[in-house]
């Protein structure tokens, strides 16, 4: 009898083991995705390592780059303007003003990479092929934007006339690193065993000298071992 009770129990650790390693598991993803950033849609690539420790709660690390960020430098304007010679000069030279256009930036350009620590839970549905999702975290992003700030340079000549002369073009850069935060979800297609697909989508919030909200939607292709 006890011979028989011991073999039962061993049956029943073998088979809670065999359901706690198929619902643990590690997973990869890649995805390729479309990101809004200050009324700018960019194309996005991103990818994550993760492990799932039960059926619904996991870990991931996920790294978000985009390759292109084509928006202006945050909180900087720039405008032309014109000033009026003096009285005392306009009388003596017989000119009215003297007309300066301001800087101009022109071919902007930059990138931005986002790595965060999610949480991924897994609702499971009466559908064995559709799971949606849920995805927290944050992390650090890194913003680097580069642009050519041009300078006209006048030639005052009598009266009100100028006549422009070659321009002069600085490069300008700026780079910050912000804390991100991150939410957002979805829904898991299962295509076969160990494959899936998600429809994706994002919000990240950058925390810096002006927070900035960050969108992004897409698929990845997801792989469990």
């Amino acid at each position: 009898m006890r011979t028989i009770e011991a073999l039962a129990a061993c049956v029943i650790v073998a088979t809670a083991a065999a359901a706690s390693a198929q619902e643990s598991a590690a997973t990869v993803s890649a995805s390729v995705a479309a990101t809004n950033m200050e009324s700018r849609t960019e194309l996005t690539f991103a990818g994550t390592f993760g492990y799932r420790f039960t059926r619904t709660l996991g870990l991931e690390i996920e790294a978000t780059y985009v390759p292109s960020l084509k928006s202006s430098f945050p909180g900087v304007t720039v405008q032309n303007f014109s000033t009026a010679a003096g009285t005392a000069l306009a009388d003596s030279i017989g000119a009215i003003g003297l007309v300066f256009p301001g800087p101009t930036y022109a071919n902007p350009s930059g990138r931005v990479v986002v790595l965060s620590n999610d949480i991924r839970i897994e609702l499971p549905t009466t559908a064995p092929r559709l799971t949606p999702y849920f995805v927290a975290g944050g992390g650090v992003a890194h913003v680097r934007r580069r642009a050519d700030l041009t300078f006209p340079v006048p030639l005052p000549l009598a009266g009100t006339i100028a006549l422009p002369i070659r321009p002069v073009v600085e490069p300008v850069s700026f780079a910050e690193t912000d804390l991100a935060l991150t939410l957002g979800g979805g829904l898991n297609v299962r295509i076969v065993s160990g494959v899936s697909v998600d429809a994706d989508l994002r919000f990240f919030r950058l925390l810096g000298d002006e927070d900035r909200n960050v969108g992004r939607f897409g698929t990845s292709v997801r792989y469990r071992f």
